[in-house]
């Protein structure tokens, strides 16, 4: 029998797939960047233009099967949730109620033994491992322990992972299916964007001036105004892949050839190579260097438990799929 209606939260819920204690790092946006955009953070709305803050903790807030619950009550509640889900439920009270039913059905599911029966008892015991030993993986990830020896011996081992790269830059616009540029004017088609590039490039070869010729044509505004001046490059700054690769590819005082990215074609100048200070890289090292340190650990206790098969009898026969039977 298939239970239909039941909402979409309900079932994210039950999915289980959730690694607790992580948060995404912030993306870091330079301006100039080619058409890289962080995501909209949208606040939820407070109710009746009430902020919860101006609620002290023994206010009444809402009634479930005939509870009383206080805005005390519901911070406890929603601090147990997945991180991801607490937004929701203060942004979207009635997905509570999914999970007070939930918490009704777990209830009522212990009192009958359900937890202690088959298949669902091995199901609770496999779930226990997941979340226990990802948490044991976050903690130990989170947690290990690195030197400033062992941060210096990465910083001279690995120079190219702190180099940065000061450069110039020329951009032609070329407008998009809709008939504009990416500033939403009219704007040139890409061949002749590509025309124009590639034109400029030959006048570069011959001995013009790349930050006067930034100055006077190219549409990205920002660094025109500096002559072409698109400050610091380092291989983690959000650029894309292509723009970093052809960066780090010019030697000081080379110019990349054209670059297509989808707001325009690129000229790159290289005006100083340098290496970043080690104190500058220190939060930059930390993170790679207990990273490295961890996958290291990783590897060697999965190397404990590898499998050796030592008759491959038992796989290929539990393994095959079960005959067909015919229905007469």
């Amino acid at each position: 029998m298939k239970i239909l209606g039941i909402p979409f939260l309900f079932s994210v819920l039950l999915c289980g797939h959730v690694l607790y204690g992580q948060v995404q790092p912030p993306v870091n946006v330079t301006p100039g960047a080619p058409a890289i955009q962080a995501p909209v953070q949208i606040p939820p709305p407070s109710a009746a233009g009430t902020s919860p803050a101006q609620l002290s903790p023994d206010t009444v807030v809402a009634e479930v099967n005939g509870k009383k619950y206080t805005a005390a009550d519901l911070d406890k509640l929603i601090a147990t949730l997945p991180t991801q889900f607490q937004q929701a439920a203060r942004a979207q009270p009635q997905a509570l109620s999914q999970f007070f039913l939930l918490q009704r059905l777990t209830a009522d599911a212990e009192k009958a033994g359900l937890d202690q029966r088959s298949p669902f008892k091995e199901q609770l015991d496999f779930d226990r491992i997941r979340v226990l030993s990802t948490a044991e993986l976050t903690d130990i990830g989170n947690n290990m322990q690195i030197t400033e020896d062992e941060e210096q011996k990465y910083y001279k081992d690995n120079p190219d992972k702190f180099k940065q790269v000061k450069v110039r830059v020329i951009q032609i616009a070329f407008q998009t299916a809709s008939g504009k540029n990416a500033d939403g004017k009219k704007g040139i088609t890409e061949a002749e964007a590509k025309a124009k590039i590639e034109d400029l490039a030959k006048q570069i070869q011959a001995g013009a001036d790349f930050g006067k010729l930034a100055h006077d044509v190219s549409d990205d505004k920002p660094s025109a105004a500096a002559n072409g001046d698109f400050g610091v490059i380092k291989p983690d700054s959000t650029y894309p892949p292509a723009f970093i690769t052809a960066v780090f590819a010019l030697k000081q005082g080379e110019v990349s050839a054209p670059i297509q990215q989808p707001n325009g074609f690129y000229l790159i100048r290289a005006e100083e190579i340098s290496q970043q200070s080690f104190q500058d890289s220190r939060v930059q090292l930390s993170q790679i260097v207990r990273q490295a340190k961890y996958q290291e650990w990783l590897k060697g206790i999965q190397a404990q438990y590898s499998v050796k098969i030592e008759n491959p009898a038992y796989f290929s026969q539990r393994g095959a799929p079960a005959p067909v039977q015919q229905v007469h």
